[in-house]
């Protein structure tokens, strides 16, 4: 297997980052089942806010970390897309404003899900499932890896072209810029597929990797999402917070500081930033 093919999976050799990959999964269900529990758009602020500082802070510097800016990109075309449905139905300001609340709680989530691809290495998941579910957690890896590669050949691509000289419109670009990351894509495909091969993987062999040890980071990651999703959980079935803003008539959110302070937990596994 070439140097280049060994350097495109290394991630499958050793971890990139001091916090289990367990325990940035949990970290990622937790913030987003605080998502999924709330419309109210100070607490979905909060949560934005805090999975980019964790992105920001704690994304891998490897050539395999995921470019945070494309989930971004797309957290605010969902906002806009979903707020633009509005315009299908009966358009008044409870209307739009419910739909900009939707548009804004999926913005949220796809933020969350691209802070956890920056932190954290979907292969690294993939040693985790047991044998027997070996090939399911094969194929989402792979899944959770396309944006990431595609992102990251789309910026190479992009960058070479304004190395010669070629500089194009966000529309004229992109016919330029689809058969190379295509190609791309394609090569980078068959050294993963190099690779596996070279593993033993699809013929009862799997090689073993060395154990990352669990840290106190990872149980502070853990615990933090823990807390938020805890709390939002309290509330919902408890009732002594407001989840939903009212839309009809429109007024403004009675957010609860406890859950704002919940919502902030989720950037704590940021502050530290040694690895």
């Amino acid at each position: 297997m070439s140097d280049r093919a060994i350097a495109r999976v290394g991630v499958l050799a050793r971890p990139t980052a001091s916090v289990h990959p367990a325990a940035w999964l949990a970290w990622s269900v937790g913030a987003g089942a605080f998502v999924l529990a709330t419309s109210d758009p100070v607490l979905l602020a909060v949560v934005v806010a805090s999975a980019w500082f964790v992105a920001t802070v704690r994304g891998r510097r490897d050539a395999t970390g995921v470019p945070f800016r494309g989930f971004l990109m797309a957290a605010v075309a969902a906002l806009v897309l979903r707020t633009a449905l509005v315009a299908l139905g009966t358009i008044d300001a409870s209307s739009i404003a419910f739909a900009a609340l939707e548009g804004l709680r999926l913005a949220a989530l796809l933020v969350v899900v691209g802070a956890f691809n920056a932190v954290a290495d979907p292969f690294g998941i993939l040693r985790l499932a047991p044998q027997r579910f070996h090939e399911p957690a094969l194929a989402a890896a792979l899944a959770l890896s396309i944006a990431p590669r595609t992102a990251l050949a789309a910026r190479r691509v992009h960058e070479a072209q304004r190395a010669r000289g070629l500089r194009l419109g966000p529309l004229r670009a992109l016919p330029a810029l689809a058969i190379p990351v295509l190609a791309t894509g394609m090569e980078e495909a068959l050294s993963l597929a190099e690779s596996m091969d070279a593993r033993g993987h699809g013929r009862g062999r799997r090689t073993r990797y060395r154990p990352q040890p669990w840290t106190p980071e990872a149980t502070l990651t853990v615990v933090t999402a823990a807390v938020a999703a805890g709390v939002v959980g309290w509330a919902a079935l408890g009732g002594w917070a407001e989840l939903h803003p009212s839309t009809a008539p429109l007024g403004w959110p009675a957010t609860d500081p406890r859950l704002v302070l919940a919502a902030f937990a989720l950037a704590v596994p940021g502050l530290d930033r040694s690895r």
